[in-house]
């Protein structure tokens, strides 16, 4: 089969991201992740399958919704609108198709590389002007290594930089055959937290494999340049001394240079609930805190840091 014929459900292509690597650029949201972080801001993009997303805002009640469900999924009371029985659905969408209010639609859509491509080469000229381009995010890209690795290699054929997006836990060999690609230019690498227990407890997953992969891509000269290390803070979690510490001595030892500190927000929440999920709340470090852990990062490790609010 022809790669260009190949699709991938993508949750969405955001322009005019600035934040997900350097200059101005696309980032390509795909769905499914192997982690189930407690906090995760795009929960909708966990499941590697398609499902039917909520917009409750959208809802202009005429009820179309419950009259063409086959599955008798749908309902609505004036209290609380549109009720989606999730075990009933079967996510045949056709509700979707028929509302035109937007107020349900299917969380990602399937996509060739073709398709995307056409979508990012639109804004080139702010790529090459800012030395930008596409960032390749999730969900997880080792989840879809080969798709990736292809669009990896046509985007360069189009002159497009790429950026990669990872939590870490994948794949090996496939990790670093694509960043040792020419055009990817940068590696955006998810700490969540190094100590194991705490990441077990709250993504689902040991850190083992992905600090083996983070250590894999700084012990080459070819790749550790590219590393920029995205720490999500969590008030009570993984902002502890210890853990900062920990982690800074490991940065030291890896000779990474480049740090983004997010700190949590609470966006995910609505995300997982129009999905038919609920997410726990957690709490942002202070702004006293954040400030102490990105002067410990600059002035005893020396890396480049950068809070991303």
């Amino acid at each position: 089969m022809n790669h260009k014929a190949e699709r991938i459900l993508v949750g969405s292509l955001q322009k005019f991201s600035v934040e997900d690597g350097p200059g101005i650029r696309t980032t390509i949201f795909l769905k499914g992740c192997p982690m189930n972080c407690k906090w995760c801001h795009n929960p909708e993009l966990i499941d590697p399958q398609q499902q039917l997303i909520q917009s409750p805002s959208n809802c202009i009640g005429c009820g179309c919704c419950v009259r063409i469900c086959p599955q008798g999924a749908v309902t609505m009371t004036p209290e609380e609108g549109v009720v989606i029985d999730r075990a009933k659905c079967d996510v045949c969408l056709a509700c979707a198709d028929e509302c035109y209010a937007q107020a349900l639609r299917p969380v990602a859509r399937p996509m060739t590389i073709e398709e995307i491509l056409n979508i990012a080469e639109q804004d080139k000229g702010f790529y090459d002007n800012t030395e930008g381009g596409i960032t390749v995010s999730g969900g997880e890209i080792l989840m879809h290594a080969e798709f990736v690795s292809k669009l990896i290699d046509e985007a360069g054929k189009q002159g497009i930089r790429v950026c990669l997006d990872t939590c870490g836990f994948g794949d090996s060999q496939a990790l670093m055959e694509m960043a040792l690609k020419e055009t990817v230019t940068d590696i955006l690498f998810d700490m969540k937290s190094i100590d194991d227990e705490v990441h077990s407890a709250y993504t689902g997953v040991g850190n083992e494999l992905i600090l083996d992969n983070l250590k894999m891509l700084a012990a080459d000269v070819r790749t550790v340049d590219k590393l920029i290390l995205r720490m999500p803070l969590i008030k009570g979690v993984n902002d502890s001394d210890e853990i900062i510490r920990r982690t800074g001595e490991f940065y030291r030892e890896l000779g990474i240079k480049r740090v983004n500190l997010l700190p949590y927000h609470s966006l995910g929440m609505g995300k997982k609930r129009n999905v038919g999920g609920m997410q726990e709340e957690f709490e942002q470090p202070t702004d006293e805190r954040l400030t102490e852990i990105k002067i410990y990062f600059q002035n005893e490790i020396n890396l480049e840091v950068d809070i991303l609010l």
